[in-house]
């Protein structure tokens, strides 16, 4: 994971922060549906905070084949998704490296605090994970 200060401090109604993921296939076998999955709890706000409304974020992945960024999902959510209910993804080689870019951008109605956002890598033909979650630090104000 990487994001300039090594967090997202997001601003209601505000721009989007960039961040980027590399996936390293290191291991001894070829992955062909590597998924990358987002999931945050639900934001409890401070004491005085209003309550957000509307759907609060808006995460989008860059296509560089278009050159375009694309709606991605972020669950939100104070349980954890079976891995058996997650889908497609991207091949990823024995040994090779994929760079995906993508931003975070919160809602004018949406939820203020803080929370991880939680990274997953999903092997979505074994539904399993293929390697540790990663957390990355955020709050919104």
């Amino acid at each position: 994971m990487d994001t300039r200060g090594g967090r997202l401090s997001l601003v209601r109604g505000g721009a989007a922060q960039e961040f980027t993921v590399t996936l390293r296939n290191g291991n001894s076998a070829d992955h062909r549906h590597l998924l990358v999955a987002f999931q945050m709890e639900v934001l409890v706000g401070e004491p005085g905070d209003r309550p957000g409304s509307g759907p609060g974020f808006l995460l989008e992945r860059f296509d560089a084949t278009s050159g375009a960024w694309r709606p991605a999902e972020l669950r939100v959510a104070n349980d954890t998704r079976p891995l058996s209910l997650y889908a497609g993804g991207g091949p990823l080689a024995r040994e090779a490296v994929r760079v995906e870019r993508y931003r975070l951008r919160a809602t004018a109605g949406g939820p203020t605090g803080s929370t991880p956002v939680v990274v997953s890598f999903v092997d979505t033909d074994t539904d399993r994970e293929a390697a540790a979650h990663v957390l990355l630090g955020h709050s919104t104000g």
